[in-house]
């Protein structure tokens, strides 16, 4: 049994209760991001767990520091110790130096460091997609079909990044208190886990609506500029021709003529 004393008990409160300090690095290559940093004056630790909401992810940026590798500039921490124990620390970070403030009550942003100055912000008045003109602002289809949202694979071993590092299958819980699968005889699973980001192969797709400062592109098997009452006005069709006036197959077409011939892609509508 431990002492009580007034002054053991103050002691255990302060090392165990939770700390507060700068981020040195983030390692978001884990299944759960670890932080690594400073807590109490020459306390560093590493490899601290850094939970984050569900559908939410970030990665804060490294410290900023001087020739001698002194923190100047930093993320900060806000450290709790599960069941008081100084050896399971769980962190949750932000950035003073890049946080979006001053939004409205009511708001919600996503947004990146304040030099790139690109958010996605929610207001009263509607959601606003921001970047500045030397950035892209895209938004495609991979050319990848959606699958399961099963994190658990039945016999063999995962598929993809997901995959337990060295290939070492995780046992299934087993509500009849009956021990692992393996010992049931059943094949064994496999519990996947995380995902990769998927805008480098976005970037390569063929289906997308695209901004940047010299251009608006869009692009799919077929392209239609409609107005409001639903109807297309431009199609640029599969068979390379581009209909003018109406979608292709709902009116009577033919070829568009200059004052220097027929034009060989592009027909205008009838009528």
């Amino acid at each position: 049994m431990h002492r009580a004393t007034p002054l053991n008990s103050s002691l255990r409160s302060y090392s165990a209760g939770g700390a507060r300090g700068v981020v040195d690095q983030v390692d978001d290559s884990k299944f759960l991001q670890e932080m690594a940093g400073n807590f109490m004056h020459n306390e560093s630790r590493k490899g601290c767990e850094a939970p984050q909401n569900y559908g939410f992810t970030s990665v804060v940026f490294d410290a900023e520091k001087d020739a001698q590798g002194k923190i100047k500039s930093a993320a900060e921490h806000f450290t709790s110790f599960m069941g008081g124990s100084r050896s399971f620390p769980i962190a949750l970070m932000d950035d003073r130096r890049h946080r979006l403030f001053k939004l409205e009550k009511g708001d919600t942003a996503m947004f990146r460091g304040r030099g790139d100055k690109q958010q996605f912000h929610m207001t009263q008045d509607g959601g606003f997609w921001t970047a500045p003109q030397d950035k892209t602002v895209r938004m495609h289809l991979v050319q990848q079909d959606s699958e399961s949202n099963a994190t658990m694979d039945q016999g063999g071993q995962g598929s993809g990044s997901g995959g337990l590092g060295g290939g070492a299958g995780v046992a299934a819980f087993d509500a009849s208190g009956g021990g692992s699968d393996s010992q049931q005889g059943g094949q064994q699973q496999q519990q996947k886990r995380g995902q990769e980001a998927l805008y480098k192969d976005g970037k390569k797709s063929p289906l997308f609506v695209e901004v940047t400062k010299d251009k608006t592109r869009m692009g799919g098997n077929q392209c239609h500029l409609a107005l409001a009452d639903g109807n297309t006005y431009l199609h640029c069709h599969t068979d390379k021709q581009v209909y003018v006036g109406a979608e292709a197959g709902k009116a009577s077409f033919d070829y568009l003529v200059t004052l220097s011939g027929p034009c060989v892609n592009s027909l205008g509508k009838i009528g």
